[in-house]
């Protein structure tokens, strides 16, 4: 793929950054009162082995940065292997090189996630549990770009972007994606009185249907009331082409960027688009101790931009970054204090959100999001919660019938908590809750609700091992998917090698 091969690139200029390589292993031991999930009368009870070697690592250079996280855990069932057994490997991998000094550069991505093909399927926030609802998705991303000054404060970007998207065991005939999406920004942000340029040309080709193509061009000026408060507005045109049908007519929006210190933003943008108004309202802010955000937004998206977005739920490493931003300047020395806090403190590495399904069809997703990060001397805490209202449409905005994409025409609620208490300087505990509703839009029906509570405690026997041991209760309820209780318990060792 040529996402690898961008990242290839990327290494070898990152060659003679500073690297930080963390490889480790944990070995997991679960015994489940109901492995695949099923029924009352129907649970099978089963004894998991899961062996999941991993590797982090960061090398940031002068002119390239690569950050990566790999894991392959291995699923061995003592009752069930042969229907069981399995790997499931995840990987994230991002970077980015400055290949001609000031002017070309190269960003690369590698996804590889198990994420969930129904809605209103099981969806266990662990990998012991077995369900036909999960799948393999594999995303590459390569993006050259260029960037420069036209003129004294007129700054200028082209960026070209082409991702593969691959699917892989799931119980249902998938297709496979290439996406191209071609976006250049021009403009004078400078000035008192500034103007820009946009342009977003997007290509979604599945491989059993024809192309989904946007285009959109817009302009307009962009006004510094004070240096913390601007203002703007825009006008522009757009065109689609989708297999169902095509739209072409204008576009205009105004917009307000509000930063009274680095550590508060807020930004509200709404524009008239084919879909009707696009909306796009966020708020961040940060303290010593504690990181905020609120997210409020109304637009288009597909599942390959989707899947090759990592982290689609909320990364507590990122939460860390902004909280970390003012204590540790540099981007090095502070992802060396993240990781070693994530590992000492026993915080998962993210908050589970709304869930992007598998869709061969342009959404319009209305979404409200909030997330929170609060950390201490011996308490952690992390939450989030959120609103997802999925509907395919068709190029001229008109919603598509029901039976066209049913499982993605949904809408979701949810909310996931993280406290962990240091009991002692060894001894963590680490208590996650997780709850989800899923209801299908009008005139579809249907309705799961699902959740997930795990109770763990951990402590560190060396500076390298760290011995750990819990519960976790799950459940589903629907009118549409299979009903399900399940009661486990687990313990496990995790060493990391110098």
């Amino acid at each position: 793929m040529l996402g690898v091969f961008a990242l290839a690139m990327v290494a070898d200029h990152a060659s003679a950054a500073a690297w930080i390589i963390r490889p480790s292993i944990a070995v997991e031991e679960t015994f489940t009162d109901n492995v695949d999930l099923a029924p009352t009368g129907l649970a099978r009870s089963d004894l998991v082995t899961q062996i999941t070697p991993s590797l982090a690592f960061s090398g940031v250079g002068a002119h390239a940065q690569l950050l990566g996280l790999i894991k392959i855990p291995v699923l061995l069932y003592a009752q069930t292997g042969a229907e069981n057994n399995n790997v499931y490997p995840e990987a994230t991998i991002l970077g980015s090189a400055e290949v001609v000094d000031k002017f070309l550069y190269l960003d690369g991505a590698i996804s590889i996630t198990q994420p969930y093909l129904s809605a209103f399927g099981a969806q266990p926030n662990n990998l012991s549990s077995a369900t036909n609802n999960r799948y393999s998705a594999s995303s590459y991303r390569i993006t050259p770009y260029i960037k420069g000054l036209a003129a004294e404060n007129v700054e200028w970007e082209l960026r070209n972007s082409s991702i593969w998207s691959i699917t892989n065991g799931a119980p249902i005939n998938v297709s496979n994606a290439y996406t191209n999406e071609t976006v250049g920004h021009i403009g004078n942000s400078h000035s008192i009185l500034g103007w820009f340029a946009d342009l977003d040309f997007l290509n979604v080709k599945f491989s059993d249907q024809g192309s989904q193509r946007m285009n959109l061009v817009r302009m307009g000026p962009r006004y510094a009331y004070d240096p913390q408060l601007r203002l703007l507005a825009s006008a522009g045109y757009e065109e689609n082409n989708f297999p169902y049908s095509s739209y072409r007519g204008a576009t205009y929006g105004a917009g307000i960027e509000w930063r009274p210190s680095e550590r508060t933003s807020a930004v509200a943008n709404i524009e008239h688009r084919f879909f009707g108004t696009s909306v796009l309202l966020t708020f961040d802010h940060r303290t010593p101790l504690s990181v905020w955000n609120v997210s409020i937004s109304r637009n288009v998206t597909n599942y390959p931009q989707q899947l090759a977005t990592p982290a689609t739920s909320t990364s507590v490493d990122a939460l860390l970054n902004e909280l970390f931003i003012s204590r540790v300047p540099d981007p090095k020395a502070r992802q060396e204090v993240i990781s070693n806090y994530i590992e000492n403190q026993s915080l998962p590495s993210s908050l589970t959100g709304a869930v992007n399904y598998y869709s061969q069809e342009i959404l319009l997703a209305n979404k409200v999001s909030a997330t929170a990060g609060l950390t201490g001397s011996r308490n952690n805490i992390f939450f989030t919660a959120y609103y997802l209202h999925n509907q395919p449409i068709a190029g001229s905005g008109a919603s598509l019938p029901g039976f066209v994409d049913p499982g993605n025409n949904n809408t979701q609620w949810g909310g996931n908590l993280v406290w962990t208490h240091r009991v002692t300087p060894l001894v963590n505990l680490n208590l996650t809750l997780y709850a989800l509703r899923t209801e299908a839009n009008a005139p579809l029906s249907g309705w799961t609700n699902q959740g997930t509570a795990r109770l763990e405690l951990s402590r560190s026997i060396t500076a390298q091992t760290t011995a750990f041991a819990g519960v976790r209760y799950q459940a589903l309820h629907s009118d549409v998917a299979t009903d399900y209780n399940e009661a486990a318990v687990f313990a496990g060792l995790s060493y990391r090698f110098k």
